[in-house]
């Protein structure tokens, strides 16, 4: 009767020392998956999901963009010295981003430090790997911060601020556009601040597809993009042109509702975004 018992306890103790064996083993060859996500609506918006990840010394985490419309990319723009990710089924885009569709790939980590990361085609898709000197690997989830409120009627954006200030002069009031225009592209200006200048400026127009050309066509389609690699502080003026589809459209119906992002990235800190209605008129 009290042999029993202390077998017991034995074979428990065994098994619990095995099992500390067996789990950092297990825990170190996980791979998480970050995935690109395209916010449905009118607006293009675009982020990871999750943006973060810790992984181990030698961890791996898998990207994915499960899209077949719309091209992600993948590159890393900061990390550990001489230690650059051991990447495979990654998308590679030289000079203008083009990124591709439907693609999945895997990174391994095999120095410490924090590894970041954007997206090739959106630059306001940015995240973080932190590889640790062991432990587990775990992804953790966050949620974009609005960096400057969005118009009335309009879903607020997808960017955020940096430490070091918002990029724009006078928050959404930097965005200078008329919300009815004439003509085939849309005009503006953006109020670039300090900490924006030498930024990259992204302006993109978007339409319903039911405003477009009869036929098939996504709920939403961008039909204008314009960009700057570097811009200088203070005003700085854009103008759009609308693609052929478009500017078919707004001949045939005499007017046509637009839906204009503007995105600007600084040099250091996240992208700050703002988003408007124009109303053009042939």
């Amino acid at each position: 009767m009290t042999r029993m018992p202390r077998r017991l306890l034995l074979l428990v103790a065994a098994l619990l020392g095995a099992a500390g064996v067996v789990l950092p083993t297990l825990a170190s060859s996980e791979t998480n998956t970050i995935t690109a996500y395209n916010e449905p609506g009118l607006y293009e918006r675009h982020s990871w999901t999750p943006a973060t990840a810790t992984v181990a010394p030698g961890g791996s985490v898998k990207f994915a963009n499960p899209y077949s419309e719309t091209p992600h990319g993948l590159k890393f723009t900061g990390g550990t010295a001489g230690a650059t990710p051991t990447c495979t089924g990654i998308p590679a885009a030289a000079g203008e981003p083009s990124g591709a569709v439907s693609w999945s790939g895997e990174c391994t980590f095999s120095a410490p430090g924090t590894y970041t990361f954007v997206c090739t085609v959106h630059a306001e898709m940015r995240g973080t790997i932190t590889v640790g000197p062991g432990g587990s690997t775990t992804v953790t989830t966050t949620t974009p911060t609005s960096t400057v409120p969005a118009a009335p009627g309009v879903p607020g954006p997808g960017g955020s601020s940096g430490a070091g200030g918002l990029p724009f002069t006078g928050g959404a009031h930097a965005l200078r556009l008329a919300s009815s225009q004439h003509g085939s592209a849309v005009h503006g200006a953006i109020d670039v601040s300090s900490a924006g200048a030498r930024g990259r400026l992204e302006v993109a127009l978007f339409a319903s597809g039911a405003s477009l050309a009869a036929g098939h066509h996504p709920s939403r389609a961008r039909i204008g993009r314009y960009v700057r690699a570097s811009v200088h502080a203070g005003i700085v003026a854009f103008d759009v042109g609308l693609t052929a589809r478009a500017r078919a459209a707004l001949h045939r119906r005499a007017r046509l509702s637009v839906g204009v992002r503007v995105v600007l990235t600084p040099a250091a800190g996240a992208p700050g975004v703002i988003t408007r209605n124009v109303v053009l008129h042939r």
